[in-house]
C-alpha cells in the first residue's frame, strides 16, 4: 500500500512539473527550428534566430526598459511591503486585517481596469505616460505579492529578538540593519524576485501606460507579433526564461536560501 502510494505521489507531482515546463521546453525547442513560419514542423536545428535578436536594436533598448521599471518597481514595492506588514504585524492595529484586505485590493482588481485608472489618474497628476508613471503603476500592481510574503515571514518571527537588541543599547535602525532584516532576508529576496518577474513580463498594465520612448519588452513583441510571427519570439522568450532561472540560481547560491521549492 505505502509502495502504491509513493508511486502515485510520484506521477502526481511528474504530472504537475511536466504541466509547468512542457510550455517552456516547447518554447526553447520551436526557438532552434529552422523553420521560417511559426507554428511549423521541425526542419532541423539553428542559432539564426538568436542571432537575429541582435539585428533588431528595438528588442533589446525594450529590454533594458522593462529591466529599469521591474527594478525599481520591485524596489518600491518591497519597501512599501515590508514597512506596511511590519507595521501591521508589530502594532496589531484595531481593524488591522481591513488595512491588510485594502493593501490586497489590485490583487481582486483585473489589470486592464487598473490600467485605465491609473492612465487616468496619472493624467490628473501630470506624470503621463513617462518612465515614473509606469514604475509607479507597477509598483502598485506588484506590492500585494510583496506584502504576501512579508506577512508569511513575519508571522514566524520573534519580536523578542528586537526587545533583547533593545535592551543592550542597540538603537531602532541598528536593530532592524543587525536583526530584523536579516531573519526576513528570505521573504524579502523572494519577494523582490517575483515582483521583478511579474513587472517585467507584463503587457495589460504596460499597454496603457506606455509610449514610444518606454515601451517594454513585452510591449514590443506584441507590435512584432501583429505583423508576423516568426521563431524569434520563442528565441527571445527562451533567453528570457533562462536569464530568469539563472538568476534565481544565483540569488540561491549567494545568499543560501531557497526562492523555489
Amino acid at each position: 500500500m505505502n509502495r502504491a502510494a509513493a508511486i502515485a505521489r510520484g506521477l502526481y507531482i511528474a504530472v504537475i512539473y511536466g504541466f509547468v515546463l512542457l510550455p517552456l521546453v516547447v518554447i526553447v525547442f520551436i526557438s532552434v527550428n529552422q523553420a521560417s513560419t511559426f507554428p511549423s514542423r521541425f526542419e532541423g536545428l539553428t542559432g539564426k534566430w538568436y542571432q537575429a535578436i541582435l539585428d533588431h536594436p528595438e528588442f533589446l533598448i525594450a529590454a533594458r526598459t522593462s529591466a529599469t521599471v521591474a527594478l525599481l518597481a520591485a524596489i518600491i514595492a518591497v519597501v512599501v511591503a515590508f514597512l506596511a506588514g511590519y507595521a501591521l504585524v508589530r502594532n496589531k492595529p484595531r481593524h488591522g486585517h481591513v488595512l491588510e484586505t485594502a493593501l490586497m485590493t489590485p490583487l481582486l482588481v483585473p489589470q486592464i481596469v487598473i490600467s485605465l485608472a491609473m492612465l487616468q489618474f496619472a493624467n490628473i497628476i501630470g506624470i503621463g505616460t513617462d518612465l515614473a508613471g509606469l514604475v509607479a503603476v507597477h509598483a502598485v500592481h506588484v506590492m500585494p505579492f510583496a506584502l504576501r510574503l512579508v506577512l508569511t515571514g513575519l508571522a514566524r518571527y520573534n519580536f523578542a529578538l528586537e526587545e533583547a537588541a533593545l535592551g543592550l543599547g542597540a538603537s531602532w535602525w541598528s536593530t532592524w540593519r543587525h536583526v530584523t532584516i536579516p531573519i526576513l532576508r528570505p521573504s524579502i529576496v523572494a519577494g523582490f524576485t517575483f515582483c521583478f518577474i511579474l513587472s517585467f513580463v507584463n503587457l495589460p498594465i504596460s499597454l496603457f501606460l506606455t509610449n514610444p520612448h518606454t515601451a517594454t519588452l513585452p510591449i514590443v513583441m506584441f507590435a512584432y507579433m501583429e505583423s508576423r510571427i516568426d521563431p524569434m519570439i520563442a528565441a527571445i522568450a527562451s533567453v528570457a526564461v533562462i536569464v530568469a532561472a539563472l538568476v534565481t540560481l544565483l540569488l540561491e547560491q549567494t545568499l543560501r536560501i531557497r526562492l523555489v521549492d
